[in-house]
C-alpha cells in the first residue's frame, strides 16, 4: 500500500501539473461517451435517410477516436516533463526504477479510475442535453429516444483503459532511457541554439504554395473532392515547416535589427524564444492547424444547415416534379384529384418533354463528344458536360415566347459554363447558335457540378430523337435513348405540414397505380424531401459543433500546457531579472509581448489557410446542392469572430496564468 499512498499524494499535491491532464483526458472520455449514446441509439435507424447519418456520425466517432489518442500522448508528454526533476528525485533518493514503475502504474490507474467514471457520468448528462440539441436541429419527432448503451459505455472505458496503458508504457520507457541526474534536471533542459534551417524553410513555403494554388486552380466541385486531402496533407506539411525553420530564421533576422532587438521587452522574448524555438514551433504550428480545423468545419457544417432552403431550390426547382417515358393525363388528372380531395391549392401546372441529363465530354467551348458505356466506366471523361435537349415546342410553352428555328440551329442556355461560341458541335453533328437564352421554368443558373447547358433543337421526332439513337446504341446508355415526360406544380398551400404530408400521398400514388409499369413513373416532393434534408444538414451541424468544441478545448489546452510549461522554466530567469530591478509592470509588459507575439501568428496563418481554402470548399459545398456562396462568405466570417474572441479569452487568460508562475 506503500506505492498506493505515495501515488495517491503525488496526485494531490501535484495539482498544477496533474488538473489539465486529467479535465482534458476527462472531456475526451465525455465527448466518446457522447458519440457513443448517439451512434448506438436504435432510434437512428428510423431518422430519415438514416444510412446517411449513421456514415456521418460513425466517420466522426472514429475521428474523435484518434484524436483522443494522438491528443492524449500530447499533454503527457507536457506532464511527464514537468515531473521529471520529481521523479529524479525519488530515484535519487533511493527508488529504483522498477519502484518508479511502480509509482507511475498506481497513479495510473487511479488517474483512470477518476477520468473514466466522471467522464461517463458528464458524458451521460451532456448526451441528455445533446439528444434534445439533436432532436431540434435534425426535426425528429417520433422513435429518436435517449439511452444509455451498456456496450457503448463499455466500449469506452476499454478503450481509454488502453490509453492510459500506453501512456504508463511510453512514461517507463522514458524512465528507462534517462539516468537519475538527467531526471533531476530534465525540467530544465533547454534547447540549444538552433540552426537557420534556409531549406527546411524554402521547402515549406512551397508545400504551403503548391496547396494553396491546387485549392485555387480548382474548378471543378468533382476535381475538389479529388485534391482536397492533397492540398490539405500538403499545407498541414509546410505550415510545420515553417514554423520550425522559418520561425527560427525569422527570429534571427530580428535580433539583428539593433533598434528592435535592443528593447527591454523584445530582448527578453527573442532571447527566451530563440533558445527554445524547435519545441515551440511544433506547438504553435500544431495550434495554427487545429484552429484552421475549427474554422473550417464549424463554417461548413452551419453553411450547411443554415443553407438548407437553398440546397432544396436547387434541387427540387418545383414543388411536385412527376416523370415518366411519355406524357400520361391519366397521371396528371390523378395528381389533381388528389389534391382536389385533400384541400390543396396546385398551380395548374405544365408538361413538357425533354431528355435526361446527358453526358458529354468537353473538348472546347461549344464542342462536346459522346461519351460511350467504355468510357463512362473507366471515368475516362476529361472534362463533363451535361447536356439537356428540348424541343421548340415545349420551350415556346414554358417560355411564353414565339420563335422560329431551322433544322440545323439551336438555342443554347448555359446554365453553369461559357458561351464564347456561335457553333455548337454534338459529335458529328453541327448546329448554329441561334441565341443564348435566359433561364426559364425548371432550368435556373446554377453553380452546378458540372459544366450545364439546355440545348433546344426544332422538333423532337425530326431531330431530336435522332440524335439519340445515333449516339446511343441499345446497350449503351439504352435510358438516354428514352424521353422523359415532365410534370411539375407548385403549392399556394403555405402549410408546410399539410405540404409534407401532401407530397408524400404523391409519392405513394405514384408508386401503387404507376410503378409497376414500365414506363418508369417517378414521383418528388421538395416538401417530402424537406425532412431527410433537415436531418442530414442537422446531423452534419451536430458533428461540427461536436467538432468545433473539441478542436477548440484543444487548442486552449495547448496553448495552457505551454505557457505553464515555459512559465516554470521561465521562473528562475524572471526572478534574477526583478531582483535586479525589473518592475512588476516591466514584467507584465515582457509576457503580454511575448505571448501575443506567440500566439497571434498561428490564428492570423489559420485565417490566411481559411481563406485560401475558401474556393475549394465552395465547390465541396456544391457536391451538396448549396449554390448559395454569399451564405457560406457570411458563415465563415461570423465563425472567425467568434472563434477570435474565443481565442483572445484564453490568450488573456494564459497571459495571468504565466504571469503568476514567474511573478516574483
Amino acid at each position: 500500500m506503500f506505492y498506493a499512498k505515495l501515488a495517491l499524494g503525488n496526485l494531490r499535491k501535484n495539482q498544477r501539473a496533474y488538473l489539465p491532464f486529467l479535465v482534458s483526458m476527462l472531456f475526451l472520455v465525455a465527448v466518446n461517451t457522447l458519440t457513443q449514446i448517439i451512434v448506438k441509439n436504435p432510434g437512428m435507424r428510423k431518422l430519415p435517410s438514416f444510412m446517411s447519418a449513421m456514415s456521418m456520425f460513425n466517420f466522426g466517432m472514429v475521428i474523435i477516436l484518434i484524436f483522443s489518442v494522438i491528443f492524449s500522448l500530447y499533454t503527457n508528454s507536457f506532464l511527464l516533463k514537468q515531473r521529471k526533476k520529481e521523479l529524479g528525485l525519488y530515484n535519487v533518493l533511493g527508488l529504483g526504477k522498477r519502484e518508479l514503475y511502480k509509482l507511475m502504474a498506481w497513479e495510473n490507474g487511479f488517474s483512470f479510475i477518476f477520468v473514466t467514471g466522471v467522464g461517463l457520468l458528464v458524458g451521460i448528462i451532456l448526451g441528455k442535453l445533446s439528444f434534445l440539441i439533436l432532436k431540434k436541429l435534425m426535426n425528429s419527432d417520433t422513435g429518436f429516444v435517449f439511452q444509455v448503451p451498456l456496450a457503448g459505455i463499455g466500449f469506452v472505458a476499454l478503450v481509454f483503459a488502453i490509453i492510459f496503458f500506453l501512456l504508463f508504457l511510453v512514461n517507463c520507457l522514458q524512465i528507462l532511457r534517462t539516468d537519475p541526474i538527467q531526471l533531476l534536471h530534465g525540467g530544465k533542459v533547454g534547447e540549444k541554439m538552433p540552426k537557420s534551417r534556409r531549406l527546411l524553410a524554402v521547402l515549406g513555403g512551397l508545400f504551403v504554395g503548391m496547396g494553396y494554388f491546387l485549392a485555387l486552380r480548382i474548378e471543378s466541385p468533382i476535381s475538389a473532392l479529388l485534391w482536397f486531402f492533397v492540398a490539405v496533407i500538403l499545407v498541414i506539411a509546410g505550415t510545420y515547416l515553417l514554423f520550425i525553420a522559418g520561425s527560427i530564421t525569422f527570429l534571427k533576422w530580428l535580433k539583428k535589427r539593433p533598434n528592435y532587438y535592443y528593447r527591454t521587452d523584445h530582448f527578453i522574448n527573442i532571447s527566451n524564444m530563440i533558445y527554445r524555438m524547435k519545441q515551440n514551433a511544433a506547438g504553435l504550428a500544431s495550434i495554427c492547424i487545429l484552429s484552421t480545423m475549427v474554422l473550417v468545419t464549424v463554417a461548413t457544417t452551419a453553411s450547411l444547415y443554415f443553407g438548407q432552403q437553398n440546397t432544396l431550390d436547387s434541387r427540387y426547382p418545383a414543388d411536385i416534379m412527376l416523370t415518366a417515358e411519355h406524357q400520361s393525363d391519366e397521371l396528371f388528372t390523378a395528381v389533381a384529384q388528389l389534391a382536389e380531395k385533400e384541400d390543396i391549392t396546385l398551380s395548374e401546372g405544365y408538361q413538357y418533354t425533354r431528355t435526361n441529363g446527358l453526358l458529354f465530354a468537353s473538348q472546347a467551348a461549344g464542342k462536346w463528344s459522346v461519351v460511350n458505356q467504355k468510357q463512362y466506366d473507366a471515368y475516362n471523361i476529361p472534362t463533363a458536360t451535361m447536356v439537356t435537349f428540348l424541343d421548340l415546342a415545349d420551350y415556346q410553352q414554358l417560355t411564353s415566347r414565339q420563335m422560329t428555328l431551322a433544322e440545323d440551329e439551336a438555342l443554347v442556355l448555359a446554365q453553369k459554363g461559357p458561351t464564347n461560341f456561335k457553333q455548337l458541335k454534338l459529335g458529328e453533328a453541327t448546329f448554329k447558335v441561334k441565341e443564348f437564352i435566359p433561364d426559364f421554368a425548371d432550368f435556373k443558373k446554377s453553380e452546378g457540378v458540372t459544366d450545364t447547358y439546355v440545348v433546344v433543337l426544332q422538333d423532337w421526332e425530326k431531330t431530336i430523337q435522332p440524335l439519340l439513337d445515333s449516339w446511343y446504341q441499345q446497350a449503351d446508355f439504352a435510358v438516354y435513348r428514352r424521353p422523359q415526360a415532365v410534370w411539375d406544380f407548385d403549392f399556394s398551400e403555405k402549410d408546410l405540414a399539410k405540404r409534407h404530408a401532401f407530397g408524400v400521398q404523391v409519392q405513394q400514388l405514384v408508386r401503387r397505380n404507376f410503378g409497376s409499369s414500365t414506363e418508369g413513373f417517378t414521383g418528388e416532393s421538395k416538401d417530402a424531401q424537406r425532412k431527410s434534408t433537415m436531418a442530414f444538414t442537422g446531423g452534419f451541424f451536430f458533428l461540427g459543433i461536436i467538432f468545433g468544441i473539441t478542436f477548440t478545448l484543444a487548442t486552449a489546452l495547448i496553448i495552457y500546457y505551454k505557457q505553464v510549461s515555459e512559465g516554470l522554466d521561465d521562473q528562475e530567469r524572471f526572478d534574477i531579472l526583478q531582483k535586479v530591478g525589473m518592475s512588476h509592470q516591466e514584467v507584465k509588459k515582457v509576457i503580454s509581448s511575448q505571448i501575443l507575439m506567440i500566439f497571434a501568428f498561428p490564428l492570423l496563418v489559420a485565417v490566411i489557410h481559411l481563406a485560401f481554402a475558401f474556393n475549394m470548399i465552395r465547390k465541396l459545398l456544391l457536391l451538396f446542392g448549396l449554390t448559395n456562396w454569399h451564405l457560406f462568405l457570411g458563415v465563415t466570417l461570423v465563425a472567425v469572430v467568434i472563434f477570435a474572441l474565443l481565442y483572445y479569452l484564453v490568450y488573456k487568460l494564459t497571459a495571468k496564468s504565466y504571469y503568476r508562475i514567474v511573478e516574483r
